[in-house]
């Protein structure tokens, strides 16, 4: 089991727990659901329709989690190389395409400064109130 972790920037709180806190319970409680089982997951299992690994070069190393209700949740998240963690980055709602690619450049933004700054990277608690 890898474990999971969330960028959380100093004062202020991590954006997957504002953005479930912003969803209907059932798609909450869905997408918390999908991300515990991807923590138990290898890598060779992650197929769409629920996961989708980006090919173009630039974002090559980031996934995206995806969950369906009335509206279309996506979340971008990457595997840490050296331990293996999953670091979930941006949350979104898909309403249209260029949404995915705004996400996937914040995303890009999240991951230099949690490479700048490991602690900004913090464990995910699939129990917090939102």
């Amino acid at each position: 089991m890898r474990d999971v972790k969330t960028y959380c920037p100093p004062c202020r709180d991590a954006p997957i727990y504002a953005f479930l806190g912003g969803v209907d319970k059932k798609l909450r409680r869905k997408i918390t659901w999908q991300i515990f089982q991807l923590s138990q997951i290898n890598l060779c299992e992650m197929k769409e329709p629920h996961y989708k690994h980006f090919v173009l070069e630039r974002y090559s190393h980031l996934y995206e989690l995806r969950e369906k209700n009335k509206i279309l949740a996506r979340i971008i998240f990457t595997i840490d190389d050296s331990s293996g963690d999953i670091i979930l980055l941006s949350p979104f709602i898909k309403r249209q395409p260029r949404d995915t690619m705004r996400a996937l450049e914040q995303s890009l933004c999240m991951l230099a400064d949690i490479r700048a700054s490991p602690e900004y990277a913090v464990k995910f608690d699939y129990f917090k109130e939102v």
